[in-house]
């Protein structure tokens, strides 16, 4: 061991000389852009003190009656949310656990493992009722202590704000009880097993609506069940959401338009439209206060004016990016739209290094210059691309084959039916392209005579894409999702970061890496010689979608938004 330890750290010492060691360096938020775009709400609730509670992608999000915002990273896409009636704690619907948040100190203080739940709500004693394929539980928040009340599936479970009322879906039967004595304070049954939608307390808690299939019911305590939209109803047709109001009307938000119907009768009493409105998520507040969604704005109204003001302008989902020559963010939203330079087109995929951006549309490769923009030789019918670390050469494959054009001349340097591709990552020196399957085991292909060898890398690993330094260092992302880092003719790795999206800087300095941490996702920026941390970022608000550089290596563009901020992207400062 006395002999083998200075071999190592010579070794170590010559690998630092060769790449260079990043010294100290900070990263701070310097914007946090806004864009418009299709937000990922899925639920959308008021809780007894008039704070709002967002279900937005992997947090949720706690807009106070003061207006203070509040985010808790949930470490999976949040469903559902409801909130104890003292408004500390929230309980988030997660695809394979129950989320229990406290609210005030913005942190998950519990997890129930529970895959396939169907609802969850706290009655108006603080404990947590669930609903699942088990049956319905009484579960206690502090310890997770589990009662079963009721052994029957449920479909559905929705809890009122003050937690003294729920509605419960199981089988063929839809029901209103109370949540101390589980007593049925109204009911409906359907002809065949009930297919539940989102349902909706009234103000009092003492009603509630919810879509049964294509019909929309209404139970109230102590009174018989009425149909407020039926089936055969053309409204009946789209997505809605019932708001059942106190003078004994039901507030119908549909997809540009809002109706008044008599909740007994059903009867149509007035229609306004109200363009961009959008059909759910939308609840009603103690006060009766309406919340609702138009286009990319979260408003707070009337049942006279539900849009009458904006509380929150939601954040539109950001999945490429780069940054251009002059500093400034090119952006591709969710639903394909890209922007630059305050233009907006529609692209299938935007990628930049150093000096050089590049957009794909479906009329084919585009380098963006400035104002301007050149066209260059791709593969025909191209469905994604991948740029080199000096920017020089794009890789642009689709189902059929692959191309590798040149920068500089713009050329086709390479063309092959290679089918099934994934991913695809040309050297810098643009004699190797890296190829990752979607199924089989990913090669390397020397571009001069198509040859393929396996990857250099540790035998019986899995990787699904890699970047390359300018300096010959390899970061290989793993199907789990972590990173390893190689260093130049090496085949085993001198380091493993976890999470995410990975990309060196333009200077082959700094290595950015996502990864998840207990508070959320961060960025960190690594020392490529070493793998060792150097710095990392405020908590995200999902796992980043892109990492991209400026080309003098002191920007990062991050394709994920602050955890307590409504951003879609996040614009960093690199400080040496």
């Amino acid at each position: 061991m006395s002999h083998r330890l200075p071999v190592r750290l010579a070794r170590v010492a010559a690998l630092s000389a060769l790449l260079g060691s990043a010294g100290a360096v900070t990263l701070t938020v310097r914007d946090t852009p806004l864009l418009p775009g299709a937000a990922p709400l899925a639920d959308a609730r008021w809780d007894n003190a008039e704070g709002i509670n967002l279900c937005l992608g992997e947090r949720l999000l706690h807009l106070g009656s003061a207006g203070d915002l509040g985010g808790v990273w949930l470490g999976g896409s949040c469903r559902a949310v409801q909130v104890s009636p003292d408004g500390t704690r929230a309980a988030a619907l997660l695809a394979d656990r129950v989320a229990v948040v406290n609210i005030q100190n913005r942190v998950v203080s519990a997890g129930l493992p529970l895959p396939g739940a169907t609802g969850a709500g706290f009655d108006a004693d603080g404990a947590l009722l669930v609903g699942s394929g088990a049956g319905l539980e009484r579960v206690n928040p502090d310890d997770l202590r589990r009662q079963v009340l009721d052994a029957a599936p449920v479909a559905s479970l929705t809890v009122a704000t003050d937690g003294a009322r729920a509605v419960v879906v199981r089988g063929t039967r839809a029901q209103l009880i109370d949540t101390r004595t589980l007593r049925v304070l109204s009911g409906t049954a359907c002809d065949d097993t009930c297919q539940p939608g989102r349902a909706v307390f009234s103000a009092d808690g003492r009603s509630v609506t919810i879509p049964l299939g294509r019909t929309l019911v209404a139970l109230r305590e102590g009174l018989p069940a009425t149909t407020v939209l039926r089936t055969g109803d053309p409204e009946s047709a789209g997505p809605f959401t019932g708001l059942p109001l106190r003078n004994n009307t039901v507030l119908l938000l549909r997809t540009g338009e809002t109706q008044v119907r008599d909740v007994q009768t059903g009867h149509r009493e007035r229609r306004a439209d109200l363009g961009g409105l959008s059909a759910a998520p939308g609840s009603l507040s103690p006060r009766e206060q309406v919340l609702s969604v138009s286009g990319s704005a979260l408003n707070v109204g009337t049942p006279d004016q539900p849009t009458a003001r904006t509380a929150l302008r939601l954040p539109g989902t950001v999945r490429a990016g780069a940054v251009l020559a002059d500093g400034s963010a090119v952006t591709l939203a969710g639903d394909g739209t890209l922007r630059a330079a305050g233009r907006a087109a529609p692209a299938l995929d935007v990628q930049g290094v150093g000096r050089f951006t590049f957009t794909l549309t479906r009329g084919g490769l585009t380098e963006l210059r400035g104002a301007s923009q050149a066209a260059l030789a791709a593969q025909r019918g191209a469905a994604a691309l991948s740029v080199n670390h000096w920017g020089n050469h794009v890789a642009t494959w689709n189902a059929q084959g692959l191309s590798v054009t040149a920068q500089k001349t713009g050329k086709v340097i390479f063309n092959a039916p290679v089918a099934g591709l994934s991913r695809v990552t040309v050297s810098p020196d643009a004699t190797r392209a890296y190829l990752f399957p979607t199924r089989g085991e990913a090669r390397v292909m020397l571009l001069a005579n198509r040859k393929t060898f396996a990857l250099p890398v540790t035998p019986g690993v899995a990787y699904r894409d890699v970047q390359i330094s300018g300096k010959g260092v390899f970061a290989y992302q793993r199907t789990d999702g972590r990173t390893d880092l190689y260093a130049p003719g090496q085949r085993q790795p001198l380091a493993t970061l976890g999470g995410g999206a990975t990309r060196f800087s333009p200077d082959s300095a700094l290595l950015a890496a996502a990864t998840p941490t207990p508070s959320g996702w961060v960025v960190a920026l690594h020392d490529p010689a070493t793998g060792r941390e150097l710095t990392r970022g405020a908590p995200l608000d999902a796992a980043p979608t892109f990492l991209a550089w400026s080309a003098d290596s002191r920007t990062l563009l991050v394709g994920a938004g602050p955890l307590s901020g409504l951003g879609s992207a996040t614009v960093f400062t690199v400080t040496p």
